[in-house]
């Protein structure tokens, strides 16, 4: 295991995850207290006026090609980069689309 290549993707890997949690983030879950507004799902369907996850969604997903990209060639192919990328996909699925599934159910 090469040491630059590590400390390349786990840096990545970092910046990626910052990014995500921060383009994904709704500016209504402030609003979150408890007494009126209970949870995100009240949130996002009373103060949702404009939904900027279909532009922020496929930006952030770009983050995780070239993880993608070295998992998928045999020739970089380690352990915890299938992990960071399984980490990194599931993490921007649950940000984006996820935690706001059993809203709409």
């Amino acid at each position: 295991m090469n040491w630059k290549k590590f400390t390349i993707t786990t840096l990545w890997f970092l910046l990626s995850i910052f990014m995500i949690a921060y383009l994904s983030y709704f500016k209504e879950e402030q609003y979150i207290d408890g007494d009126e507004v209970k949870t995100l799902c009240d949130a996002y369907r009373i103060f949702m006026v404009d939904d900027i996850r279909a532009f922020t969604a496929p930006l952030t997903l770009m983050l995780l090609l070239p993880f993608i990209w070295l998992t998928l060639r045999k020739k970089h192919r380690t352990l915890y980069l299938i992990v960071m990328t399984v980490i990194l996909f599931a993490f921007w699925y649950w940000r984006f689309f996820g935690r706001l599934q059993l809203c709409l159910a």
